[in-house]
């Protein structure tokens, strides 16, 4: 993915019908970039958890996710 975008984003998680039994997890810098995008767009704070059409996504903070790739985590055990 050559930027992680809102639309992206959003269609990322329709096109795979991704459901509330994952995550997902953006490089610090996708997380920041599509955080502000959120922000400018929308005219307000993020919420926490922050959530995309009911997705929770997290910033890694492992060192794992290159930037501008989407991993995603299951969430139920």
């Amino acid at each position: 993915m050559e930027k992680i975008t809102l639309d992206a984003m959003r269609n990322y998680i329709i096109e795979n019908e991704l459901t509330d039994s994952v995550a997902i997890t953006l490089h610090p810098d996708s997380f920041d970039e599509l955080v502000l995008e959120y922000i400018e767009t929308n005219g307000m704070q993020i919420e926490r958890p922050f959530e995309i059409l009911s997705i929770e996504i997290l910033q890694d903070e492992t060192g794992s996710v290159v930037k501008n790739n989407i991993q995603t985590l299951n969430t139920v055990q």
